[in-house]
């Protein structure tokens, strides 16, 4: 669902929508009211559609916006502390630097937003909703358009940007941070009971003194994650990735990786008569740091970590891949013909260019396709891809950019495309 269509059909609940002068306006008296000035007025705006509207800059502490909507509005390095946002829609809102401290965030909607480097703490992210009275006369749900679980009342951070955001103390237990950029946030004695991280990145998050039991952190990514004395009882980590599995250390290898990699350069030159195939299969590749343009062609490498590399070009033609991790990597242009990919993890990375398609052996007159069942494409850029004849079942493209991105002959059966972006 575009922006756009958020901001429609918002219900007959709000009592009205501001213009950006009469918000501009109302502003001015709440700065006055806040220097204790003659003439100054609390901000107060309750029930009211919102969307879009400029805030940035401006200091809204103790104000109240408590039930309106924010669709797409800019709360960028706003002051919003002891703010009452109870019930507020911020989906799609730019509130980057945005300072939330002790302000009531109960039952908001801020899916799709951005929070990098806002700070949160004392923050009250409990469940809670707004209700209204429907064409019935029930009561029902303010925001009747939010799928699940926002309905429900439950504190919605899905899919935000909040890199190095402070939640400090933070009331959030219930509250769904799926899909969300959480690195370097601070979370220190944070009630976090039965949240939601599936998918999230965590990576040196700190979690010290918070409460966790019942969480879901499935899929999750926790390097360097700092849970001492948090309360981990009951965690589910499904498929989580940790410091503790993320592979074998290069320095295992019998000999140097660079003469490994010079082994299986003469190997495929030689077409098997002399050399040796590289195998880092459960290694954690990430030491390297990159490995842009390298000739890799036929490695296997199953079950790897390259999370988060410089892979730009690379050559992987006719390898083994197999539920290999390269989510976060960068692989323009990257190379992948006739390998088997089945079951690897490619979400947030960065594929422009890359070459998916058959690997076409003209003595033999044979194609290999790829083998890309099961795997994860989740918020990548598939600008410009080559996925033609591929095995693409069960495959998983939520909300990735899919510009140009050639499926022809492509197996799509059971694959998923729920919120891809397929324009500018």
């Amino acid at each position: 669902m575009s922006k756009e269509e958020n901001t429609q059909d918002l219900g007959d609940a709000f009592k009205g929508q501001l213009t950006q002068d009469q918000l501009d306006e109302k502003i001015k008296l709440h700065k006055l009211f806040l220097l204790g000035k003659r003439g100054g007025q609390r901000l107060a705006i309750q029930f009211m559609n919102l969307s879009g509207l400029d805030f940035s800059g401006k200091d809204l502490s103790q104000s109240t916006l408590a039930g309106s909507a924010l669709i797409g509005s800019n709360l960028s390095n706003t002051l919003l502390e002891q703010t009452n946002l109870f019930g507020c829609d911020l989906r799609y809102a730019n509130m980057e630097g945005a300072i939330f401290t002790k302000a009531d965030l109960r039952g908001v909607c801020a899916r799709g937003a951005r929070l990098n480097g806002a700070k949160m703490e004392n923050a009250d992210l409990r469940a809670g909703q707004v209700l209204t009275y429907g064409d019935t006369g029930d009561l029902t749900s303010l925001y009747v358009e939010i799928e699940a679980p926002s309905a429900d009342g439950v504190t919605d951070f899905s899919k935000t940007k909040m890199r190095k955001a402070k939640l400090t103390g933070a009331e959030a237990p219930n509250a769904d941070f799926s899909d969300s950029e959480m690195t370097d946030v601070r979370l220190k004695g944070a009630n976090l009971k039965k949240a939601t991280f599936n998918n999230a990145n965590l990576e040196n998050a700190d979690f010290a003194g918070a409460e966790l039991s019942g969480a879901r952190l499935d899929n999750a990514i926790l390097y360097g994650v700092n849970i001492t004395s948090s309360e981990f009882d009951s965690v589910h980590l499904g498929s989580a990735i940790t410091d503790e599995h993320k592979g074998r250390n290069l320095e295992e290898l019998t000999d140097s990786l660079e003469d490994l990699i010079s082994n299986h350069i003469q190997w495929v030159s030689s077409t098997g008569q002399g050399g040796k195939r590289l195998d880092l299969s459960g290694y954690d590749v990430r030491q390297l740091k990159q490995l842009k343009a390298a000739k890799l062609t036929a490695v296997t490498a199953e079950n790897a970590n390259f999370y988060g590399m410089d892979l730009i070009e690379i050559e992987l033609q006719s390898s083994k891949l197999n539920n290999s991790d390269f989510r976060y990597c960068e692989l323009t242009d990257a190379d992948f013909r006739g390998s088997s990919l089945i079951g690897s993890k490619f979400s947030r990375a960065n594929l422009k260019g890359a070459d998916f398609s058959p690997l076409i052996l003209e003595k033999d007159d044979k194609k290999i396709p790829v083998n890309l069942a099961g795997a994860n494409f989740r918020y990548c850029d598939l600008s410009d891809v080559n996925f033609s004849n591929a095995n693409l079942i069960g495959a998983d493209f939520s909300n990735a950019k899919v510009l140009n991105t050639n499926f022809k002959g492509a197996d799509l059966s059971n694959t998923i495309f729920a919120g891809t972006v397929k324009e500018e």
